[in-house]
């Protein structure tokens, strides 16, 4: 019987046991969770004016290009030294002469027909002064025998020989033209781009000579996309007509491209706009023009600066509009549904919606949302959540560029 009730006291002992041990065990400390502050970057904000730049790109073209052809044939007898591509040449110069032989000879030739044609005029105006004279005498029955008064007195002889010297005339000033024309003159001051003949070729009328283009202003044709054209202003669509265009009051363009390692400026000015809109890309092209790309006209001491060289890949800055109480932070600080995340007083993250005006290019451009003394958050939050407890370095917009927030 003992070996029978010893199991069931072993368990019933064991259970007393631990109700015992339960019983009095220690009450065990309650303490509240920590949170853990997240340490980020704010930046107190100031309602403030703010001018706003349009960013956009293009390709530096020649305002004025133009393909050279001959009017007259003949062989090329001579060219000038800047007749190479890339050669420069002033307005006036002889970029390339024709044999003019041929064309001196027809001018011979028509002055000698001048001179006939004028020879026989005053021969015709002779005669006719001789049969006025014997009409005057005539009398009226004489006059009545003569059916062709006109013929008689040589008017239709005279107005033949007028018309003969002024067909003579007319051939010697096109035996002139065609003479001056074998001498081929540059139009302006500019830059060979490319050359299609040479001396010793034959060219023939309509034969294409060269391409050259104007040096005094390069132009950059840039697009602005539609919703950016209300922060410029762009010159009237008439500004272009009857002279009216004002180049002072142009919006400022300031020009980078990167050769080597480098970045070089150029100032231009927004001188006109296509007047349309490209109704695939919803863009207004505008036209910037830069003054003496080349930097001939300058004195000696712009000669440090880099040509802008026609077909340059440029990023062009445009100075746009002064925007009133507005609010400019990265564009990264803006989240989904307009949401810019501030820090309270207590440290506490807080959501807060902003009416955006625009966004230019890593800038968003606040009109209302945010107040003078708002610490808007620039650290990268993965999952903020409204309340979180966050430790703060602050620093002032004043003095600091948007790239330096970035």
């Amino acid at each position: 019987m003992l070996k029978k009730l010893l199991p069931a006291v072993i368990i019933l002992a064991a259970l007393v046991i631990a109700v015992m041990l339960r019983q009095l065990r220690p009450e065990a400390e309650q303490n509240e969770p920590q949170q853990l502050a997240v340490v980020v970057d704010a930046v107190t904000v100031t309602v403030q004016d703010a001018a706003i730049v349009v960013a956009s790109q293009g390709t530096v073209e020649p305002r004025t290009r133009t393909n050279l052809v001959s009017e007259v044939s003949g062989q090329v007898v001579s060219v000038s030294p800047a007749f190479v591509a890339g050669g420069f040449f002033r307005k006036g110069d002889v970029l390339l002469q024709l044999d003019d032989l041929d064309y001196r000879a027809a001018v011979s030739r028509a002055e000698a027909a001048v001179a006939a044609a004028r020879s026989q005029l005053e021969l015709e105006r002779g005669q006719g002064d001789v049969a006025q004279r014997e009409w005057d005498r005539m009398s009226e029955a004489e006059r009545g025998r003569i059916r062709a008064r006109e013929l008689y007195l040589r008017k239709p002889q005279m107005a033949e020989a007028v018309a003969r010297l002024e067909s003579a005339e007319a051939d010697l000033e096109q035996a002139r033209t065609d003479l001056s024309k074998t001498t081929i003159i540059a139009p302006y001051d500019g830059l060979v781009s490319a050359k299609n003949t040479d001396i010793g070729q034959y060219v023939t009328t309509g034969a294409a000579i060269a391409e050259t283009f104007a040096v005094d202003y390069a132009e950059v044709r840039l697009p602005i996309p539609e919703g950016k054209i209300a922060f410029l202003d762009l010159p009237a669509a008439t500004s272009n007509f009857a002279g009216n265009g004002n180049l002072a009051n142009a919006p400022v363009v300031d020009l980078v491209s990167s050769i080597g390692n480098r970045d070089y400026h150029w100032t231009g000015n927004l001188t006109r706009t296509e007047g349309v809109l490209d109704t695939r890309t919803r863009v207004l092209f505008s036209v910037v023009q830069v003054e003496d790309p080349y930097n001939l006209y300058k004195n000696n001491d712009s000669w440090s600066r880099e040509p802008l060289r026609i077909g340059t890949y440029v990023n062009a800055s445009i100075k746009g509009k002064v925007l009133e109480d507005v609010v400019v932070l990265p564009r990264y600080t803006l989240q989904a549904n307009n949401v810019i995340w501030t820090a309270d007083t207590e440290g506490r993250l807080r959501p807060k919606n902003v009416d955006v005006l625009t966004i230019n290019g890593d800038d968003v451009y606040i009109s209302g949302g945010l107040e003078n003394g708002d610490r808007v958050i620039l650290t990268r939050l993965e999952n903020p959540l409204n309340g979180a407890l966050v430790q703060v370095n602050t620093m002032e917009t004043s003095g600091l560029s948007l790239q330096a927030l970035q």
